[in-house]
């Protein structure tokens, strides 16, 4: 059994006193009487107004959304208003008048009689339903709302949930470069790769991560990379993060670390070069990944997984507060970030 909805039935309950009070006031002044006799009227026929608004709302206006029963509706329509007409009259012969006025006879189909009781029940229920639609809307507003934040969300998850393979999939081949090298140094790069996948599994699953956090895995990744190319890489990493910092979305700067090295070191035969430059103060983070490009060598695609993957990330998390650019000049491939963060 459904329970039941206090609070929706708090609300319904609080709008017809309130509409049993105001009525009774303004029928008190237009008919120039006193407002306990106004009040006893309306209070009197308020059980045929709230008879027919509910039989409006829950039987008729589910109609009008069905356009292949529209005569239904209208006949419909037309029927309980006669119905409420007549309970109204009915109410107000055999026990208002009775109560107030013994006295006073008033033909039962006395037709402007009918056209105010028409009219008073047109207006009730035209004012509970117009309320009734409104709250509707902006409920179905709200519904809008949570699917089109679920979607983005679920989005988010799914970019998130390709970043980490891709990430773990291209420092898996440098292990096996190592490997292949028999390198003194695979024992060490196992274990920094063990550190790296510790914190993306485990770290990376809030929403927001510190700035400084971030920064540390960067430059974890950046010494597993040198323990690949050894003294063919010369990496510049510069830092300043001014307290008490900010949050960031986790790993939303790494990817470009790692084409930086994938089409820098790893595609060039001579000495790479990479500049990663990080500053954060008043919650603006500038952040600037630079790497030589050897010859025609090629340059980050910025169609391919990982950059389209985190402009498709930033256009989700930072609408309207971000900058990006990217491009080749004069041998060196630039990637330039600015956003501005939350506090935190």
């Amino acid at each position: 059994m459904e329970r039941l909805n206090w609070t929706r039935i708090g609300y319904h309950i609080s709008f017809w006193l309130v509409y049993l009070f105001l009525n009774s006031w303004l029928g008190s002044i237009y008919n120039k009487i006193e407002l306990e006799r106004a009040f006893l009227g309306e209070a009197t026929v308020l059980p045929v107004k709230i008879l027919l608004t509910y039989f409006v709302f829950y039987r008729i206006i589910p109609l009008y959304l069905d356009r292949d029963k529209v005569w239904k509706l209208v006949g419909l329509t037309l029927l309980a208003f006669l119905v409420a007409i007549v309970l109204y009259r009915m109410v107000t012969e055999w026990l208002l008048f009775p109560a107030i006025s013994p006295d006073r006879i008033v033909p039962f189909f006395n037709w402007p009689g009918l056209y105010l009781v028409a009219f008073d029940l047109f207006i009730t229920v035209a004012a509970a339903t117009t309320i009734k639609m409104i709250r509707v809307h902006y409920k179905s507003l709200e519904f809008e709302q949570e699917l089109l934040r679920e979607k983005l969300q679920s989005e988010l998850n799914f970019l998130r949930a390709q970043t980490n393979p891709h990430f773990l999939f291209n420092t898996l081949n440098n292990l096996y470069v190592l490997a292949r090298k028999k390198s003194d140094s695979t024992a060490d790069a196992i274990m920094m790769l063990s550190k790296i996948m510790r914190f993306v599994l485990y770290d990376c699953r809030t929403p927001r991560i510190r700035v400084a956090d971030e920064a540390r895995i960067i430059q974890d990744y950046i010494e597993l990379e040198k323990l690949r190319y050894n003294d063919r890489l010369q990496v510049r990493y510069e830092e300043n993060i001014v307290a008490p910092g900010g949050s960031i979305a986790p790993l939303l700067l790494l990817p470009f670390v790692e084409n930086s090295f994938k089409h820098g070191a790893g595609s060039t035969t001579g000495v790479a070069d990479i500049l990663v430059h990080l500053h954060l103060e008043n919650n603006l983070l500038d952040f600037e990944v630079r790497n030589t490009v050897e010859g025609n060598g090629r340059a980050p695609n910025p169609d391919g997984i990982g950059l389209k993957n985190v402009k498709r990330q930033l256009d989700l998390i930072y609408p309207g507060r971000y900058e990006l650019a990217v491009g080749r000049e004069d041998g060196v491939f630039r990637a330039h970030l600015r956003i501005r963060l939350e506090a935190g």
